[in-house]
């Protein structure tokens, strides 16, 4: 039977049945002293991960919920309105460069911060300015990667179905396990692709999601695997 895999950071709720969760990251936070006046000094902000909204609300819990808020997905979204933040755009895909290219139509004459991580993987910044947008950035997290024992690895069975949501994720999983030539590896985003594609290599089994958010795409996920159990 095909089992699907989500490879996602430590501590996760583990609210989708019938996936099998490798917890093989970390989220830790990085301090911005000029946080709170980055956000007096703009007109909204942004957000491509609900781990920059984690962030944001441990830094500066009470100074951002007025400013609204640009998004890429459903669980950005969910997470800023739990916080009690207005989301004023939410991205037709998941492509941060796609995501800039909307932003540049409607944040004319406006001055935006974007929350992020160390590392990103769109030309969302570079974009956005040369479309004309002033953008302020503020790093409040890095995605570290995890070493597991041998011990505590989890068995993966052939014809498996692994989710990863990002490029740090694909690294994570080939640095606890190997790559095998049955897996498929169901990517969201072209960066994520990309980055499998060099990693895994060409001949690998590599498919775009065509769901623009995690849940969802895991959902896909489970029915691939459904499919080919029933096959």
């Amino acid at each position: 039977m095909k089992r699907v895999y989500y490879i996602t950071k430590k501590n996760t709720n583990k609210t989708i049945k019938a996936v099998e969760y490798l917890e093989l990251l970390e989220i830790c936070f990085i301090e911005d002293s000029a946080l709170k006046q980055k956000i007096k000094e703009v007109d909204g902000l942004l957000f491509t991960s609900k781990n920059a909204v984690f962030a944001l609300e441990h830094f500066a819990s009470k100074e951002w919920q007025n400013l609204p808020c640009y998004v890429i997905g459903e669980g950005s979204k969910k997470v800023l309105e739990s916080f009690g933040g207005k989301v004023e755009f939410v991205a037709s895909t998941a492509y941060g460069d796609l995501f800039g290219k909307e932003l540049v139509e409607i944040l004319q004459k406006k001055k935006v911060l974007f929350i992020r991580a160390k590392k990103v993987a769109s030309n969302l910044v570079e974009i956005l300015r040369n479309g004309g947008i002033l953008v302020s950035e503020s790093i409040l997290y890095e995605t570290k990667i995890l070493s597991i024992p041998e011990v505590d690895k989890q068995r993966i069975s052939d014809d498996s179905i692994f989710f990863f949501s990002a490029p740090s994720s694909l690294k994570a999983f080939l640095k606890n396990y190997a790559w095998r030539d049955s897996y498929l590896a169901l990517c969201i985003g072209k960066s994520t692709a990309k980055v499998a594609k060099e990693l895994l290599g060409e001949k690998a089994k590599i498919l775009l999601s065509p769901k623009i958010d995690i849940e969802n795409s895991l959902e896909f996920a489970k029915e691939l695997a459904m499919e080919n159990n029933n096959e």
